[in-house]
């Protein structure tokens, strides 16, 4: 199954919910979730949210980290 995860390709086995997904990427890319947003195919994905969203075929999305400084 393909997806595009921040602008990049990525193959998946199958169809995962959100925060699955989103907890396997984190750990294998190294992505700070703290103050994260998620996106799908361009609609914010409110972390309460994620257990009940499935990412499917051609899926594509983004995950945002901000970070604050001055």
């Amino acid at each position: 199954m393909n997806i595009i995860l921040n602008g990049s390709n990525e193959i998946l086995e199958k169809e995962i919910f959100a925060d699955n997904f989103i907890k396997k990427i984190s750990k294998e890319k190294n992505i700070n979730l703290s103050g994260a947003v998620i996106l799908i195919n361009d609609i914010i994905i409110k972390k309460e949210n994620w257990h009940e969203t499935i990412i499917k075929e051609n899926d594509n999305i983004e995950v945002l980290s901000f970070v604050s400084g001055g």
